[in-house]
Protein backbone atom coordinates (compact mmCIF):
# COMPACT_ATOMS: atom_id res chain seq x y z
CA UNK A 1 0.00 0.00 0.00
CA UNK A 2 1.40 3.09 -1.12
CA UNK A 3 1.71 6.20 1.32
CA UNK A 4 -1.27 9.35 0.82
CA UNK A 5 0.28 12.13 -1.71
CA UNK A 6 1.10 15.07 -0.62
CA UNK A 7 -1.96 16.67 -1.54
CA UNK A 8 -4.00 14.31 0.55
CA UNK A 9 -2.20 14.85 3.91
CA UNK A 10 -2.51 18.83 3.01
CA UNK A 11 -6.64 18.26 2.53
CA UNK A 12 -6.01 16.09 5.59
CA UNK A 13 -4.70 19.50 7.65
CA UNK A 14 -7.01 21.44 6.51
CA UNK A 15 -4.52 22.87 3.66
CA UNK A 16 -7.03 23.26 0.44
CA UNK A 17 -6.22 22.58 -2.90
CA UNK A 18 -7.84 25.81 -3.34
CA UNK A 19 -5.54 27.88 -1.74
CA UNK A 20 -3.16 27.12 -4.92
CA UNK A 21 -5.47 27.26 -7.59
CA UNK A 22 -6.26 31.18 -6.80
CA UNK A 23 -4.66 33.54 -9.03
CA UNK A 24 -2.67 31.34 -11.61
CA UNK A 25 -3.37 32.59 -14.87
CA UNK A 26 -0.53 33.67 -15.69
CA UNK A 27 1.49 30.63 -14.03
CA UNK A 28 2.15 27.28 -16.00
CA UNK A 29 3.05 24.06 -16.13
CA UNK A 30 5.88 21.72 -18.02
CA UNK A 31 6.38 18.47 -17.30
CA UNK A 32 9.52 16.60 -18.60
CA UNK A 33 7.83 15.31 -21.75
CA UNK A 34 7.88 19.16 -22.87
CA UNK A 35 4.13 19.58 -22.63
CA UNK A 36 2.41 22.39 -21.07
CA UNK A 37 -0.80 22.34 -19.07
CA UNK A 38 -2.72 24.49 -16.80
CA UNK A 39 -4.58 21.51 -15.34
CA UNK A 40 -4.92 18.42 -13.75
CA UNK A 41 -2.38 17.01 -10.79
CA UNK A 42 0.33 14.46 -11.33
CA UNK A 43 2.19 15.91 -14.94
CA UNK A 44 5.42 13.92 -15.23
CA UNK A 45 7.58 11.65 -17.33
CA UNK A 46 4.72 9.34 -17.79
CA UNK A 47 5.94 7.08 -15.18
CA UNK A 48 4.76 6.67 -11.48
CA UNK A 49 1.88 8.63 -9.57
CA UNK A 50 2.37 12.44 -8.40
CA UNK A 51 3.19 12.83 -4.95
CA UNK A 52 4.04 9.32 -4.00
CA UNK A 53 6.62 8.08 -1.76
CA UNK A 54 7.65 4.41 -1.38
CA UNK A 55 5.63 1.56 -2.91
CA UNK A 56 5.49 -1.79 -1.55
CA UNK A 57 7.18 -3.13 -4.90
CA UNK A 58 9.27 -1.86 -7.25
CA UNK A 59 11.64 1.61 -6.74
CA UNK A 60 10.84 4.35 -4.72
CA UNK A 61 8.55 6.78 -6.90
CA UNK A 62 9.17 10.65 -5.97
CA UNK A 63 7.93 13.75 -7.64
CA UNK A 64 10.10 16.45 -7.99
CA UNK A 65 8.99 20.37 -8.69
CA UNK A 66 11.37 22.42 -10.47
CA UNK A 67 11.05 26.08 -10.55
CA UNK A 68 12.58 27.85 -13.50
CA UNK A 69 12.10 31.18 -15.14
CA UNK A 70 10.52 30.94 -18.19
CA UNK A 71 9.15 34.73 -18.86
CA UNK A 72 10.67 37.62 -16.60
CA UNK A 73 14.09 38.76 -16.11
CA UNK A 74 15.93 35.96 -15.78
CA UNK A 75 14.16 33.98 -18.46
CA UNK A 76 17.71 32.85 -20.66
CA UNK A 77 18.68 30.91 -17.31
CA UNK A 78 15.57 28.90 -17.10
CA UNK A 79 16.71 26.30 -19.96
CA UNK A 80 20.10 25.64 -17.52
CA UNK A 81 17.90 24.81 -14.33
CA UNK A 82 15.75 22.28 -16.50
CA UNK A 83 18.67 20.30 -18.49
CA UNK A 84 20.82 20.23 -14.78
CA UNK A 85 18.19 18.53 -13.50
CA UNK A 86 17.54 16.25 -16.53
CA UNK A 87 20.82 14.84 -16.35
CA UNK A 88 20.61 14.60 -12.40
CA UNK A 89 17.43 12.36 -12.93
CA UNK A 90 18.89 9.99 -15.84
CA UNK A 91 21.84 9.50 -13.38
CA UNK A 92 20.06 8.84 -10.22
CA UNK A 93 17.28 6.72 -11.85
CA UNK A 94 20.34 4.84 -13.30
CA UNK A 95 22.04 4.56 -9.65
CA UNK A 96 19.42 3.75 -7.14
CA UNK A 97 16.12 2.27 -7.20
CA UNK A 98 13.90 5.32 -7.76
CA UNK A 99 11.60 6.59 -10.65
CA UNK A 100 12.07 10.39 -10.39
CA UNK A 101 8.95 12.57 -12.06
CA UNK A 102 9.69 16.29 -12.92
CA UNK A 103 7.22 18.76 -13.05
CA UNK A 104 8.82 22.37 -14.27
CA UNK A 105 7.01 25.58 -12.98
CA UNK A 106 7.52 28.92 -14.36
CA UNK A 107 8.52 31.42 -11.18
CA UNK A 108 8.11 34.61 -13.99
CA UNK A 109 11.30 35.91 -11.97
CA UNK A 110 8.12 37.33 -9.28
CA UNK A 111 7.77 36.11 -5.82
CA UNK A 112 3.92 36.72 -5.77
CA UNK A 113 3.94 34.30 -8.99
CA UNK A 114 5.97 31.73 -7.91
CA UNK A 115 4.63 31.20 -4.38
CA UNK A 116 0.97 30.52 -6.68
CA UNK A 117 2.85 28.08 -8.41
CA UNK A 118 4.27 26.52 -5.53
CA UNK A 119 1.03 26.46 -4.12
CA UNK A 120 -0.29 24.62 -6.91
CA UNK A 121 2.73 21.76 -7.48
CA UNK A 122 1.86 21.22 -3.55
CA UNK A 123 -1.74 21.29 -3.39
CA UNK A 124 -2.99 20.27 -7.23
CA UNK A 125 -0.15 18.62 -8.63
CA UNK A 126 1.46 16.56 -5.61
CA UNK A 127 5.10 17.27 -5.68
CA UNK A 128 6.74 15.64 -2.80
CA UNK A 129 9.42 18.41 -2.47
CA UNK A 130 11.04 20.99 -4.43
CA UNK A 131 14.17 22.70 -5.88
CA UNK A 132 15.33 26.09 -8.09
CA UNK A 133 14.03 29.55 -7.94
CA UNK A 134 17.46 31.35 -8.75
CA UNK A 135 16.08 35.17 -7.47
CA UNK A 136 16.19 34.93 -4.02
CA UNK A 137 13.57 36.97 -3.45
CA UNK A 138 11.69 34.71 -4.75
CA UNK A 139 13.26 31.76 -3.22
CA UNK A 140 12.69 33.28 0.34
CA UNK A 141 9.18 33.97 -0.77
CA UNK A 142 8.47 29.97 -1.88
CA UNK A 143 10.82 28.60 0.48
CA UNK A 144 9.25 29.88 3.98
CA UNK A 145 5.77 28.82 1.89
CA UNK A 146 7.69 25.04 1.52
CA UNK A 147 9.04 25.34 5.30
CA UNK A 148 5.31 26.52 6.48
CA UNK A 149 3.62 23.56 4.95
CA UNK A 150 6.46 20.64 5.75
CA UNK A 151 8.01 20.67 2.07
CA UNK A 152 11.48 20.07 1.61
CA UNK A 153 13.08 22.93 -0.88
CA UNK A 154 16.54 23.38 -2.38
CA UNK A 155 16.74 26.88 -3.50
CA UNK A 156 19.26 28.66 -6.08
CA UNK A 157 19.44 31.96 -4.43
CA UNK A 158 22.87 33.56 -2.70
CA UNK A 159 21.57 36.89 -0.10
CA UNK A 160 23.14 35.49 2.75
CA UNK A 161 18.60 36.32 4.33
CA UNK A 162 18.01 32.75 2.79
CA UNK A 163 20.34 31.35 5.89
CA UNK A 164 20.59 34.07 7.77
CA UNK A 165 17.20 36.00 9.13
CA UNK A 166 15.03 34.62 5.97
CA UNK A 167 16.34 30.45 7.08
CA UNK A 168 13.68 27.87 7.61
CA UNK A 169 13.90 24.43 8.43
CA UNK A 170 13.24 22.90 5.59
CA UNK A 171 14.39 25.22 3.28
CA UNK A 172 18.49 24.64 1.99
CA UNK A 173 20.67 27.16 -0.28
CA UNK A 174 22.73 25.05 -2.74
CA UNK A 175 24.54 28.39 -4.17
CA UNK A 176 27.53 29.67 -2.45
CA UNK A 177 26.35 32.96 -0.44
CA UNK A 178 27.34 37.07 -1.01
CA UNK A 179 29.15 36.41 2.02
CA UNK A 180 31.47 33.09 0.81
CA UNK A 181 31.84 35.27 -2.89
CA UNK A 182 32.61 38.32 -1.30
CA UNK A 183 35.07 37.01 0.99
CA UNK A 184 37.11 35.37 -2.19
CA UNK A 185 36.91 38.11 -4.57
CA UNK A 186 37.79 41.30 -2.43
CA UNK A 187 41.73 40.74 -1.82
CA UNK A 188 42.25 40.49 -5.91
CA UNK A 189 39.98 43.54 -5.70
CA UNK A 190 41.65 45.43 -3.18
CA UNK A 191 44.99 44.94 -4.65
CA UNK A 192 44.43 45.88 -8.33
CA UNK A 193 41.96 48.94 -7.04
CA UNK A 194 42.24 51.29 -3.75
CA UNK A 195 38.75 52.84 -4.54
CA UNK A 196 35.62 51.38 -5.64
CA UNK A 197 32.39 52.22 -6.50
CA UNK A 198 29.43 50.18 -5.96
CA UNK A 199 26.08 49.69 -8.01
CA UNK A 200 23.95 46.98 -6.93
CA UNK A 201 20.61 45.88 -7.76
CA UNK A 202 18.21 47.41 -5.40
CA UNK A 203 16.33 44.05 -4.16
CA UNK A 204 17.27 41.14 -1.33
CA UNK A 205 20.52 39.77 -3.44
CA UNK A 206 22.15 43.44 -4.31
CA UNK A 207 20.98 44.80 -0.73
CA UNK A 208 22.88 42.02 1.19
CA UNK A 209 25.89 41.53 -1.51
CA UNK A 210 26.69 45.40 -1.16
CA UNK A 211 27.36 45.10 2.64
CA UNK A 212 29.37 42.22 2.53
CA UNK A 213 31.60 43.85 -0.49
CA UNK A 214 32.29 47.45 1.41
CA UNK A 215 32.84 45.08 4.45
CA UNK A 216 35.56 43.05 2.99
CA UNK A 217 37.12 45.63 0.96
CA UNK A 218 37.30 47.55 4.09
CA UNK A 219 38.98 44.52 5.82
CA UNK A 220 41.59 44.38 3.04
CA UNK A 221 42.57 48.14 2.81
CA UNK A 222 40.65 49.39 0.00
CA UNK A 223 37.67 52.17 0.09
CA UNK A 224 34.26 52.03 -1.04
CA UNK A 225 34.02 56.01 -2.63
CA UNK A 226 30.54 55.70 -3.56
CA UNK A 227 27.77 53.30 -4.03
CA UNK A 228 24.16 53.44 -5.74
CA UNK A 229 21.06 51.19 -5.51
CA UNK A 230 19.85 50.57 -9.25
CA UNK A 231 16.47 49.28 -9.75
CA UNK A 232 16.18 45.90 -11.07
CA UNK A 233 15.13 45.06 -13.86
CA UNK A 234 16.66 48.38 -15.32
CA UNK A 235 17.12 49.61 -18.97
CA UNK A 236 19.67 52.09 -18.68
CA UNK A 237 22.25 52.29 -16.21
CA UNK A 238 23.72 55.89 -17.87
CA UNK A 239 23.05 58.38 -14.66
CA UNK A 240 24.53 55.66 -12.25
CA UNK A 241 27.72 55.51 -14.73
CA UNK A 242 27.93 59.23 -15.11
CA UNK A 243 28.18 58.93 -10.54
CA UNK A 244 31.33 56.74 -11.27
CA UNK A 245 33.03 58.69 -13.91
CA UNK A 246 32.80 61.88 -11.83
CA UNK A 247 34.19 59.72 -8.88
CA UNK A 248 37.54 59.08 -7.34
CA UNK A 249 37.15 55.54 -8.23
CA UNK A 250 39.64 53.13 -10.04
CA UNK A 251 37.78 50.36 -9.58
CA UNK A 252 33.78 49.36 -10.27
CA UNK A 253 31.91 46.84 -8.91
CA UNK A 254 28.52 45.78 -10.74
CA UNK A 255 26.72 43.75 -8.28
CA UNK A 256 23.76 43.78 -10.62
CA UNK A 257 22.58 40.31 -11.81
CA UNK A 258 21.62 37.97 -15.45
CA UNK A 259 20.80 40.30 -18.42
CA UNK A 260 21.27 43.89 -16.44
CA UNK A 261 24.95 43.29 -15.79
CA UNK A 262 25.29 42.80 -19.70
CA UNK A 263 23.20 45.82 -20.42
CA UNK A 264 25.81 47.77 -17.37
CA UNK A 265 28.72 46.38 -18.83
CA UNK A 266 27.81 47.57 -22.72
CA UNK A 267 26.88 51.00 -21.52
CA UNK A 268 29.86 51.40 -19.50
CA UNK A 269 31.97 50.54 -22.78
CA UNK A 270 29.95 52.91 -24.63
CA UNK A 271 30.92 55.68 -22.79
CA UNK A 272 34.75 54.78 -23.06
CA UNK A 273 35.05 53.73 -19.15
CA UNK A 274 37.33 50.67 -19.94
CA UNK A 275 40.51 52.35 -17.85
CA UNK A 276 38.69 51.47 -14.26
CA UNK A 277 38.70 47.79 -12.90
CA UNK A 278 35.95 46.06 -13.08
CA UNK A 279 34.47 43.42 -10.58
CA UNK A 280 31.20 41.66 -11.58
CA UNK A 281 29.39 39.94 -8.23
CA UNK A 282 28.45 36.24 -8.60
CA UNK A 283 29.79 36.44 -12.27
CA UNK A 284 27.69 33.92 -14.51
CA UNK A 285 29.38 32.89 -18.00
CA UNK A 286 25.78 34.12 -19.92
CA UNK A 287 26.21 37.67 -18.54
CA UNK A 288 29.20 37.87 -21.03
CA UNK A 289 28.36 35.25 -23.66
CA UNK A 290 25.51 37.39 -24.29
CA UNK A 291 27.54 40.59 -25.32
CA UNK A 292 31.13 39.96 -26.84
CA UNK A 293 34.65 38.15 -26.35
CA UNK A 294 35.91 42.08 -25.90
CA UNK A 295 33.98 43.04 -23.05
CA UNK A 296 34.64 39.46 -21.18
CA UNK A 297 37.96 40.36 -21.67
CA UNK A 298 37.66 43.91 -19.41
CA UNK A 299 37.09 41.62 -16.55
CA UNK A 300 39.22 41.96 -14.07
CA UNK A 301 38.20 39.79 -11.18
CA UNK A 302 34.77 38.09 -10.27
CA UNK A 303 33.51 35.40 -7.67
CA UNK A 304 31.88 32.24 -9.63
CA UNK A 305 30.59 29.48 -8.32
CA UNK A 306 32.03 27.33 -10.76
CA UNK A 307 33.86 27.69 -14.07
CA UNK A 308 33.56 25.38 -16.72
CA UNK A 309 37.32 26.07 -17.73
CA UNK A 310 38.46 23.51 -14.48
CA UNK A 311 40.00 20.51 -14.84
CA UNK A 312 37.02 18.58 -13.65
CA UNK A 313 33.58 17.32 -15.16
CA UNK A 314 34.49 16.75 -18.92
CA UNK A 315 31.30 14.30 -19.06
CA UNK A 316 28.83 16.46 -17.69
CA UNK A 317 29.84 19.67 -19.37
CA UNK A 318 29.81 17.12 -22.90
CA UNK A 319 26.27 16.06 -22.06
CA UNK A 320 25.48 19.80 -21.32
CA UNK A 321 26.37 20.10 -24.92
CA UNK A 322 24.62 17.08 -26.67
CA UNK A 323 21.51 19.23 -25.49
CA UNK A 324 21.57 21.58 -27.85
CA UNK A 325 20.52 24.64 -25.71
CA UNK A 326 23.25 26.70 -23.51
CA UNK A 327 26.82 25.91 -23.27
CA UNK A 328 27.87 24.59 -19.52
CA UNK A 329 28.01 27.35 -16.74
CA UNK A 330 27.01 27.33 -12.89
CA UNK A 331 23.43 26.82 -12.86
CA UNK A 332 23.63 23.62 -15.01
CA UNK A 333 25.39 22.56 -11.97
CA UNK A 334 23.92 23.82 -9.16
CA UNK A 335 20.32 22.32 -10.40
CA UNK A 336 21.73 18.90 -10.68
CA UNK A 337 23.68 19.24 -7.45
CA UNK A 338 20.09 20.22 -6.19
CA UNK A 339 18.08 17.38 -7.53
CA UNK A 340 21.26 14.96 -6.46
CA UNK A 341 21.48 15.79 -3.09
CA UNK A 342 17.54 16.00 -2.44
CA UNK A 343 16.74 12.61 -3.86
CA UNK A 344 19.53 10.88 -2.07
CA UNK A 345 18.70 11.60 0.88
CA UNK A 346 15.03 11.10 0.68
CA UNK A 347 16.68 7.17 -0.97
CA UNK A 348 18.84 7.17 2.08
CA UNK A 349 15.53 8.17 4.75
CA UNK A 350 13.07 5.83 3.03
CA UNK A 351 10.94 8.78 2.99
CA UNK A 352 10.48 12.04 0.91
CA UNK A 353 8.97 13.88 3.75
CA UNK A 354 10.37 16.84 5.07
CA UNK A 355 11.60 15.64 8.53
CA UNK A 356 13.43 12.04 7.06
CA UNK A 357 15.15 14.49 4.19
CA UNK A 358 16.42 17.30 6.78
CA UNK A 359 17.63 14.23 9.05
CA UNK A 360 19.67 13.05 6.12
CA UNK A 361 21.05 16.40 4.67
CA UNK A 362 21.89 18.62 8.28
CA UNK A 363 25.44 17.74 8.48
CA UNK A 364 26.08 15.68 5.27
CA UNK A 365 29.33 15.36 3.34
CA UNK A 366 28.61 15.00 -0.18
CA UNK A 367 30.28 11.94 -1.95
CA UNK A 368 28.09 11.54 -4.97
CA UNK A 369 28.79 12.12 -8.82
CA UNK A 370 28.43 15.91 -8.07
CA UNK A 371 32.11 15.87 -6.67
CA UNK A 372 33.35 14.70 -10.17
CA UNK A 373 31.81 17.79 -11.55
CA UNK A 374 32.39 20.06 -8.65
CA UNK A 375 35.78 18.78 -6.91
CA UNK A 376 36.88 19.67 -3.20
CA UNK A 377 34.74 19.50 0.07
CA UNK A 378 30.76 19.79 0.24
CA UNK A 379 28.96 19.83 2.82
CA UNK A 380 25.32 20.74 3.97
CA UNK A 381 25.97 22.87 7.22
CA UNK A 382 23.00 22.33 9.89
CA UNK A 383 23.54 25.46 11.44
CA UNK A 384 22.07 27.26 8.64
CA UNK A 385 21.53 24.83 5.81
CA UNK A 386 23.90 26.27 3.81
CA UNK A 387 25.88 24.33 1.25
CA UNK A 388 29.67 24.83 1.94
CA UNK A 389 31.27 24.57 -1.06
CA UNK A 390 34.13 25.75 -2.95
CA UNK A 391 34.24 29.46 -4.59
CA UNK A 392 36.31 30.56 -7.48
CA UNK A 393 37.51 34.08 -9.12
CA UNK A 394 37.99 34.51 -12.46
CA UNK A 395 39.10 36.86 -15.08
CA UNK A 396 38.05 37.15 -19.13
CA UNK A 397 40.62 35.97 -21.11
CA UNK A 398 42.33 37.61 -23.55
CA UNK A 399 40.30 37.44 -26.60
CA UNK A 400 42.19 35.40 -28.69
CA UNK A 401 42.88 33.03 -25.98
CA UNK A 402 38.95 32.08 -25.83
CA UNK A 403 37.21 28.52 -27.03
CA UNK A 404 34.30 28.42 -28.29
CA UNK A 405 34.00 24.82 -29.11
CA UNK A 406 33.17 22.59 -27.84
CA UNK A 407 31.88 25.06 -25.45
CA UNK A 408 32.41 28.72 -24.53
CA UNK A 409 34.88 28.71 -22.28
CA UNK A 410 35.82 32.56 -22.41
CA UNK A 411 37.27 33.10 -18.51
CA UNK A 412 40.02 31.34 -16.63
CA UNK A 413 40.40 30.88 -12.93
CA UNK A 414 42.72 32.97 -10.67
CA UNK A 415 41.74 31.04 -7.61
CA UNK A 416 40.01 28.38 -5.41
CA UNK A 417 38.94 28.72 -2.08
CA UNK A 418 37.69 25.96 0.36
CA UNK A 419 33.89 26.99 1.48
CA UNK A 420 34.80 26.53 5.17
CA UNK A 421 37.79 29.32 4.57
CA UNK A 422 34.77 32.08 3.40
CA UNK A 423 31.92 30.96 4.75
CA UNK A 424 30.81 32.98 7.87
CA UNK A 425 30.56 31.41 10.92
CA UNK A 426 27.13 30.08 12.41
CA UNK A 427 27.07 32.62 14.87
CA UNK A 428 27.13 35.17 12.55
CA UNK A 429 24.32 33.83 10.49
CA UNK A 430 20.80 34.95 12.82
CA UNK A 431 20.10 31.88 11.72
CA UNK A 432 18.00 29.89 14.59
CA UNK A 433 17.39 26.35 12.92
Amino acid sequence: MRKATRRQTLKRLGVGASAGIAGLAGCSRTNDGGSNGSGGSGGSDGTGTAGTTVGSTGPMEINLGVFAPQSGAFAPWGPAIKTGTRLAKQDLESDLDVSLSLNFYDTQTDPSAALEAMKRAVTADGIDFAQGGLSSAVCAKIGTWASDNSVSYIGQGASDSLTGSACQPYMYSVYQSNTMMASAAAPDMAEIADKWYLLYADYTWGQTAQKVISKRLKDNGAEVVGKDATPFPNDDYTSYLNNVANSEANGLALVIPGTDATLATKQMMNKGMTDLKLMVHQLEDMVFWGLSKKATSLVDVSPMGWVNSIDAGADFKQRVVEQGEIDPFVRHVMSYTAADQQVRAAVRAGSSKADAIRGELEGHKVDSPVTDIHPGNLTWRACDHQLVQPVYTAQGRAVENMQDEPYKAWFEVLSKFEGSKVARGCSASACDL
